[in-house]
C-alpha cells in the first residue's frame, strides 16, 4: 500500500494576496519598464535621425563652391580623395578626426569622390535617392542618410553605427530604472503592511466567532464591522439562527419522545411485576399477552422514533425509483396486517420513474397504506392510484374511514399528535414521518376528501419525475 501524501501547507490570506499584488507589481514594473525603452528609443532615434540630416546639409554647405565649379566635370576619373580639394584645409582635418562610429560618403554621377575611413562599403545610391536607409556591415548595423544634390548630379550620405543609440538608450533605462528599483522594497512592505491591517477586521470577526461557547447563538454585532464585512456577518447570523432553530427543535423531539416512551415503559414494568406476583395460570398467560402487546407498542414508537432520526436534510441526485414497483412492496408489507382486519387491498394505473431514494418512497406510501387500513372499516377497500402530470408522479391513497376533520388537517402532520377519530395504539409519528420523507424528496403531500363524494380521506403523494 501506498503511503498517503502529506496535504498541501495551507498559507494565509495575507499571503496569498501579497503575492498576487507582487504578480501584479511585477506586471505594472515589466510594462513600464518596455514604455520607457520604447519611448527612450523612438525619441533618440528621432534625435539621432536629425543629426545626420543636419550633417548632410552641413557638408553640403560646405562643398558649395567645389560643387559650383564642378557642375559640369562628369566623374570618369578613379574615386577622389579628401586631397581632391572638395574640402578645404580646415575641413579637411576635421573630417581626418571622424568618429569611427561615423561615416560620411559624397557621390557623383555613380561614383565616389569624397568619403572617410570609416564606415561600410557601399553600393552606388541610385539618382536622385533620399532619406534613410539601415544596412549590416559585419558585427554593425549603420544608419545611412542621403541627401541628393541634383543640380550637380552629387549625392551626400552621411550614417552612424546603431550601436552608439543603443548605448544612450540603456544608459536612460539605468538612470530611470534604479529609483524605480530602489522604490520596490519600499513599496513591498508598505503592501504588507496595508494588508496585515485591513485583515485585522477580519481577525477580529474571527475571534469575536471563536470565543463564543458552545451552546451561544446569539447574534453578532453587524454594524459593528467594516462594510466588506457585513455580509459575512448576516451569513454567520443566519447560519446560528438556523442552528438555533435546530436545536430547538431537537430539544422538542427529545422531549416528546421521552414523554411517549416514559408511558409504555413504566407500562410494562408494572406489568412484569404484576406476572411476577401472579399465581393463577389463566391470569399470567393474560397478562403474558398484555405485556407482548405492550412490547410490540413499545418497538413501533422505537423505530417511528429511530425512523424520523435518520431521515436526512437531502437524497443523492443520482438516486431514482420505481413508484409502482415500491408501492407493490410496501403493500406486501402490510397484506398481513390488512387481512387480519379484513380490508382488501388494490392497485391501478401506472407512473413513470422518479428522482429519490426508494427506501424513503417506499416509507412514505407504506405510511400512509397503514394508516388507512388502521382506520378503513372491516369489509372496505384501501385503493391506491398512480398517475402523473408534467411535474409529478401522484400516489393517491383512498379509504372509506371517518377521515380528518378540515381543521386537524394540518396538525396531523406535527409529531404524537393524535385527532379525534384516532384509534388503535398508534403514536402519532406515522403522518409525521411521512411529511419529512416528502420534504426530503422535495415532494408534495396533501390530504383531502374522497373526490368521488363517499365517505373517507384521500392522501395524494406528488414525487418529482425523473428529468
Amino acid at each position: 500500500m501506498r503511503p498517503l501524501s502529506p496535504p498541501p501547507p495551507r498559507t494565509s490570506l495575507a499571503s496569498q494576496l501579497f503575492r498576487r499584488v507582487i504578480l501584479l507589481l511585477a506586471s505594472i514594473i515589466v510594462v513600464i519598464c518596455a514604455m520607457m525603452f520604447w519611448t527612450a528609443q523612438d525619441e533618440i532615434n528621432k534625435v539621432y535621425d536629425g543629426q545626420l540630416i543636419t550633417g548632410a546639409n552641413v557638408l553640403r554647405a560646405l562643398m558649395s563652391d567645389e560643387i559650383q565649379e564642378r557642375k559640369d566635370v562628369t566623374a570618369v576619373a578613379p574615386p577622389m580623395e579628401i586631397g581632391d580639394e572638395w574640402l578645404s584645409q580646415e575641413d579637411r582635418k576635421a573630417f581626418d578626426a571622424y568618429a569611427n562610429w561615423r561615416m560620411f560618403r559624397i557621390w557623383k554621377a555613380g561614383r565616389l569622390v569624397l568619403g572617410s575611413d570609416t564606415g561600410p562599403v557601399l553600393t552606388p545610391p541610385a539618382p536622385g535617392q533620399k532619406g534613410f536607409q539601415t544596412l549590416r556591415s559585419g558585427r554593425h548595423a549603420w544608419r545611412i542618410f542621403s541627401l541628393p544634390i541634383r543640380d550637380a548630379g552629387v549625392t551626400v550620405q552621411v550614417g552612424e553605427r546603431t550601436s552608439i543609440r543603443s548605448v544612450f538608450v540603456n544608459r536612460i533605462l539605468v538612470e530611470l530604472a534604479i529609483p524605480l528599483l530602489l522604490l520596490i522594497p519600499a513599496s513591498l512592505a508598505l503592501i504588507w503592511l496595508a494588508l496585515t491591517d485591513g485583515l485585522q477586521a477580519l481577525r477580529g470577526l474571527v475571534a469575536a466567532i471563536g470565543k463564543r461557547g458552545s451552546r451561544d447563538l446569539s447574534p453578532l454585532e453587524v454594524e459593528s464591522w467594516p462594510q466588506d464585512l457585513q455580509p459575512l456577518a448576516r451569513s454567520v447570523n443566519d447560519l446560528l439562527q438556523r442552528l438555533e432553530r435546530s436545536y430547538e427543535h431537537e430539544r422538542q423531539f427529545i422531549d416528546s419522545a421521552a414523554h411517549q416512551l416514559r408511558t409504555p415503559l413504566a407500562a410494562l414494568s408494572l406489568q412484569a411485576q404484576l406476572i411476577a406476583q401472579e399465581d393463577d395460570p389463566q391470569e399470567r398467560a393474560m397478562q403474558v399477552g398484555q405485556l407482548r402487546e405492550g412490547v410490540a407498542r413499545a418497538t413501533e414508537l422505537t423505530e417511528q422514533l429511530l425512523t424520523l432520526a435518520r431521515l436526512g436534510p437531502q437524497v443523492g441526485p443520482d438516486l431514482v425509483a420505481d413508484p409502482r414497483a415500491e408501492v407493490a412492496v410496501a403493500l406486501a408489507e402490510i397484506a398481513v396486517v390488512a387481512a387480519d382486519r379484513g380490508v382488501a387491498l388494490a392497485v391501478e394505473g401506472q407512473a413513470p420513474t422518479v428522482m429519490g431514494d426508494p427506501a424513503l418512497v417506499r416509507l412514505a406510501v407504506a405510511n400512509l397504506v397503514q394508516n388507512a387500513v388502521n382506520y378503513a372499516p372491516g369489509g372496505s377497500e384501501v385503493q391506491v392510484t398512480l398517475s402523473a402530470d408534467d411535474k409529478f408522479a401522484w400516489v393517491t391513497i383512498s379509504d372509506h374511514g371517518p377521515g380528518i376533520p378540515s381543521d386537524e388537517r394540518q396538525r396531523v402532520f406535527q409529531r404524537f399528535f393524535r385527532g379525534v377519530h384516532a384509534r388503535g395504539r398508534g403514536s402519532g409519528l406515522g403522518l409525521a414521518i411521512v411529511e419529512e420523507a416528502v420534504r426530503v424528496l422535495g415532494g408534495r403531500l396533501a390530504l383531502e376528501e374522497r373526490s368521488d363524494g363517499e365517505t373517507g380521506l384521500e392522501a395524494s403523494l406528488g414525487l418529482p419525475r425523473r428529468s
